[in-house]
């Protein structure tokens, strides 16, 4: 939606005759004093995005997120300015530094509550690996919004509550991250934002860590990389020396994919060493997080080579996205069809045009049986490479069949 439009719809929140996608009426004194367009904000599903971090705030935060998806498919909702990430990002990191300091104290309470959860949650990640993230998106907030009771409602103290804190946050975080997959930018961030507020009560700092690192990802995919860039130094700064080398090297991998969006190839060729020698420091006993299972060799991530891309060296992508996928897990089937996208991508630009038409047609074989957004904008965005070269008899059925699936 253009300013133009939004600002014409601002009679109705705030004269009180708001659309049911918005139903808090706007107070006029804020839009005053906040401005434009930081008064959007004000008219956005749920709590203020700017509101104080606090366990009430949270919960009110975590249950708008997961009550109703028809107020999250994102259709007008605006995504949030650049200088909001920037002051949430702050005043979140600060929270989450207090939080850690101070720590939680003591108590013990129903852990084979929490053990069955996560094994819930487990499966689910399995679950997007195969099919996407839009299939996953119900399962997410069904559960999110079953945590979110126990967190509201039951007993619990200590190491428990720290766990359902943690269990909302990976939740939610994980629901951004199938928005995400699933082309859904402005719901993404609205479950990043309840995810941010839960991980800072769970004062797990490679989890906050990873959890800014996805809505750094998503500025990059999205056209912002110095956002995403500076958003995962912050995410880096904050895992710190409190991590294990695989969860720095996971970050420094998704660095290197945002500062060669910049343009910066001397920067990401040295954050690719730093990641790779990150990758070597870890070792079999390492406490890593149980979400860190997806790492792989920072030279054989789909985002490695396809930076590569961005710094227009194709040959080399080629190269480190063909082991990559060598090495993907046989389930992965999202990821398999990034890599071959990208691997199609490559080969055209190097004029290698069958067989990027080879691998663009079994790119398209696999996203059939995965429901994916970010699929089928590389898939598109394949089209649009290779519609130059449709004269070439294969390019030219691949693009008349890429046509036909849309």
């Amino acid at each position: 939606m253009s300013a133009q439009q939004l600002a014409g719809r601002s009679c109705c929140w705030c004269s009180g005759t708001a659309d049911s996608r918005f139903p808090v009426p706007v107070d006029p004194e804020q839009v005053r004093a906040r401005g434009w367009p930081d008064w959007l904000l004000l008219a956005l599903p749920g709590p203020d995005v700017l509101a104080p971090f606090t366990p009430e705030v949270t919960l009110s935060a975590l249950d708008d997120l997961a009550a109703d998806p028809t107020r999250a498919d994102g259709a007008d909702i605006p995504l949030l300015p650049a200088s909001v990430l920037e002051a949430l990002t702050t005043q979140w990191t600060e929270h989450v530094q207090d939080t850690i300091a101070r720590g939680i104290e003591g108590g013990y309470v129903g852990v084979e509550v929490s053990t069955s959860i996560h094994t819930r949650l487990t499966a689910l990640w399995h679950l997007d690996d195969s099919l996407g993230g839009t299939a996953c998106t119900t399962s997410a907030r069904t559960d999110l919004k079953m945590v979110t009771k126990l967190l509201r409602h039951a007993r619990h103290t200590g190491q428990l509550t720290t766990d359902l804190h943690f269990l909302a946050a990976e939740y939610a975080r994980f629901l951004g991250w199938a928005e995400f997959d699933a082309g859904n930018t402005s719901g993404a961030q609205r479950a990043w934002h309840a995810a941010l507020r839960a991980s800072a009560e769970a004062a797990d700092p490679a989890h906050s860590a990873y959890l800014l690192a996805n809505l750094a990802l998503a500025c990059v995919y999205d056209g912002q990389p110095g956002m995403g860039s500076n958003l995962l130094t912050t995410a880096r700064d904050i895992a710190g020396t409190r991590t294990t080398p695989l969860v720095a090297a996971m970050i420094d991998t998704w660095r290197v994919r945002a500062t060669a969006a910049t343009g910066d190839a001397k920067q990401a060729a040295r954050l690719l060493v730093q990641a790779e020698n990150e990758y070597e420091r870890a070792r079999t006993g390492d406490d890593n997080p149980a979400w860190a299972y997806w790492m792989c060799r920072p030279s054989h991530m789909a985002e490695t080579g396809r930076a590569f891309l961005d710094l227009g060296d194709p040959a080399t992508a080629e190269s480190l996205l063909t082991d990559g996928l060598a090495a993907l897990e046989p389930g992965a089937m999202r990821d398999r069809v990034l890599y071959l996208a990208w691997i199609a991508t490559a080969q055209a630009r190097r004029r290698d045009l069958d067989a990027a038409a080879e691998t663009a047609a079994t790119a398209m074989d696999i996203a059939s049986v995965v429901e994916s957004g970010r699929c089928a904008t590389l898939l598109a965005g394949l089209a649009t490479e290779l519609e130059p070269h449709r004269a070439s008899h294969p390019v030219g059925s691949v693009l008349d069949h890429l046509a036909n699936e849309r």
